[in-house]
């Protein structure tokens, strides 16, 4: 049994070979014994470059899929020199967003690059708020105001996603102050679940009684005895005298 097998593999390999070397003679270059170095490679070149397998590889290799920030249109490789006035500058930037982005990119860190980058997001936002705040992100130089702004201006066209966004910030100040954008948008159409984004994902402070505040005026012009049971509830005397103010101006007719 054992040698019956061998030679079975033995024949296998046998017929493997011969149709290697059937399909390797079909293909390969006829090349006359005399055929210099030059004439060998380029003969060999073009079987290479007319074979059906290497078309058959490069039809399977992967596009490569890389995070790329958002362009406008295709910028000249000319060197650019913006304004050096900061006025000029911000009407350069209007003027020219496609070759604003590209020097802000190159640029370094300062007041000049801080206000192209102003000028280049809110243009970009206006189609990718997502691309938007990827670009403040690397080039504001900490500008909080731009980020906030344009977080705002996402949550008015995905919600969900600049919520998102909003909720993996670390603890802290940005993330407050990004929540409440997020919460006074969300405000307008759901202000019960608004109020709870600035109860459950804001920090006590300054930032939220305003984020409170500003929710709250919201929830009045939509509910106004809904707004005015949840401003009962806020737990220091100040901040709730200033919201059932805030409640009673929006409601007519309240008996005295």
């Amino acid at each position: 049994m054992e040698s019956n097998w061998k030679k079975f593999v033995f024949i296998t390999c046998l017929l493997s070979v011969g149709l290697i070397g059937f399909r390797v003679f079909n293909r390969a270059p006829i090349l006359p014994e005399s055929a210099t170095r030059e004439e060998t490679i380029s003969t060999l070149s073009a079987t290479v470059a007319n074979s059906p397998t290497k078309t058959s590889l490069r039809w399977r290799l992967p596009k490569p899929s890389l995070r790329q920030e958002p362009s406008l249109e295709t910028v000249a490789s000319a060197p650019i020199e913006p304004p050096a006035d900061s006025d000029e500058l911000r009407e350069w930037a209007r003027q020219n967003p496609e070759k604003a982005l590209a020097w802000m990119r190159s640029a370094a860190a300062g007041e000049a690059r801080d206000t192209v980058v102003e000028i280049v997001c809110a243009r970009v936002a206006e189609s990718n708020p997502a691309g938007a705040v990827l670009l403040a992100e690397r080039y504001a130089g900490g500008c909080s105001n731009l980020l906030e702004n344009l977080v705002h201006q996402w949550a008015d066209q995905n919600e969900p996603a600049a919520r998102a966004y909003a909720m993996n910030k670390p603890p802290g100040d940005e993330r407050d102050r990004l929540f409440s954008r997020v919460a006074f948008t969300r405000s307008k159409e759901n202000p019960a679940d608004a109020a709870k984004l600035v109860a459950e994902w804001i920090l006590p402070g300054e930032v939220q009684n305003e984020a409170a505040i500003s929710v709250l005026h919201q929830w009045a012009l939509l509910d106004p005895d809904a707004a005015l049971a949840w401003a009962q509830l806020f737990p220091e005397e100040s901040l709730r005298n200033r919201a059932l103010k805030e409640v009673e101006v929006m409601i007519p007719n309240q008996p005295e």
